[in-house]
């Protein structure tokens, strides 16, 4: 196979700016890929979808006793406003979630280490906690060298009623807690903002096998802060250079390839193309999905979403490329779990740093990471991929999405928002 990775690294640098959903940046990055689709010889076509979300207007946490002391926050997307004139109550740093600690959470604002599942932030409702408080960034950052970064409030949690909820960087709720903080008053204010994202999607037809389609999908849109060439630049152009083989390379199947918008806003392309698409949902085989890749440090890992027997199949194919990467059962916070959610099984190409080397969603997503010939092998090994489940005479992945992964779907998307749930019964693995 001929190298790919020139004019992929070449588009990569093209695409490496902060290009965050439903911005003017976002379109433009829809443009460029548009384009050099066109270049290789393709017409895509795009489809459009809205997200509405409430994004934080005014965020303000001040420490009221021992001392006065204002930190810069920032308001999760789509939590609960405070009332107009604030919100001032006790302070205390829950540093697990247990029954301990919940006791004394009672009618607080908590800091917590992590983002709470849905059982725990259920707890956290149950426990009366009036807001909380996430931690963005490193201890080892400085206000030069991070920025604040801006997370979302799960839509499972509204369920059990929203409550304000903030972000501070790390090294802030460190002073905090050397403050010994006691009461604590915030305030917090969004406004509902409804903007359009689009999807652009690519049909190859088949050969000898065109009743048959597997997808091929990638998300091209950033974070606020990210310049995207990790996250997912690399996805996009690993993607584009498949295109260039099929097209010189037809596939006995048809190959349906779709760039995903606003995957960081919580899978919406993936989402909105299932929906705008339900003739599909049935007919499937499966679903291939590029996430995160190209960095010089990392561990390239392939997630299977499907059967024993299809994992086994996999790890027969990465040896057969002599492609080193760690395979798995599970599933992978993609685009590709919105897809598994229907029954299509799935498989997760992506790059996991070691500790210490991870810069997802930060200023340091930038193109001078990327090692062009780690993203050559990538591409490799997504074109190696691709043509032995299209060319196979007989489809290799049964469609059944084991009754293990089945739970660990509907444990991602959260009670009464995962369509696996809604299905009653599913084909056995054989």
């Amino acid at each position: 196979m001929s190298s790919n990775y020139n004019c992929a690294y070449e588009l990569l640098q093209d695409l490496s700016f902060r290009r965050p959903s439903g911005t003017p940046a976002e379109s433009r990055a829809a443009e460029l890929i548009v384009e050099a689709l066109r270049s290789i010889g393709f017409e895509p076509k795009l489809e459009s979808f809205s997200v509405t979300r409430a994004i934080p207007e005014a965020a303000e946490l001040t420490l009221t006793e021992p001392n006065l002391v204002t930190y810069p926050v920032t308001g999760l997307i789509n939590s609960a406003d405070t009332p107009e004139a604030g919100l001032e109550a006790d302070f205390y740093y829950l540093r697990h979630i247990d029954r301990t600690s919940l006791k004394a959470a009672s009618g607080a604002f908590v800091l917590l280490n992590e983002r709470p599942s849905e059982q725990e932030y259920r707890q956290l409702k149950e426990a009366g906690i009036v807001g909380y408080l996430l931690m963005s960034g490193t201890a080892r950052d400085t206000y030069d060298n991070s920025d604040l970064d801006t997370m979302r409030f799960r839509d499972c949690y509204q369920r059990y009623g929203a409550v304000p909820a903030f972000a501070i960087r790390m090294i802030d709720a460190i002073d905090l807690l050397r403050q010994n903080p006691r009461r604590v008053r915030v305030h917090l204010k969004t406004k509902s903002v409804t903007h359009t994202s689009q999807n652009i999607i690519v049909e190859v037809p088949g050969t000898d096998l065109a009743g048959e389609t597997i997808l091929v999908g990638a998300h091209y849109d950033s974070t606020e802060f990210s310049y995207g060439a990790w996250d997912n630049g690399a996805g996009v152009v690993s993607v584009w250079s498949l295109l260039r083989h099929l097209k010189e390379h037809p596939p006995r199947r048809s190959v349906r390839v779709v760039f995903f918008g606003a995957e960081e806003l919580g899978l919406k392309g993936s989402k909105a193309y299932l929906e705008q698409h339900p003739d599909q949902q049935d007919s499937l085989l499966a679903m291939i999905n590029v996430d995160v890749g190209g960095s010089y440090l990392g561990k390239d890992v392939v997630v299977a979403t499907a059967t024993s027997a299809a994992e086994q199949y996999l790890q027969g194919l990465l040896f057969e490329a002599g492609y080193s990467a760690g395979l798995s059962s599970g599933v992978m916070s993609s685009d590709s779990i919105n897809f598994s959610d229907y029954g299509i099984p799935s498989i997760s190409m992506g790059q996991f740093p070691p500790q210490g080397a991870g810069y997802m969603h930060t200023r340091y997503d930038h193109i001078s990471r990327i090692w062009p010939e780690v993203l050559d092998e990538e591409i490799r090994f997504l074109v190696f991929l691709t043509d032995r489940l299209a060319n196979a005479a007989v489809f290799p992945i049964d469609r059944v999405i084991p009754q293990e992964l089945r739970k660990k779907i509907m444990d991602y998307f959260g009670t009464g928002l995962s369509h696996t749930e809604t299905v009653s019964s599913s084909p056995e693995e054989p």
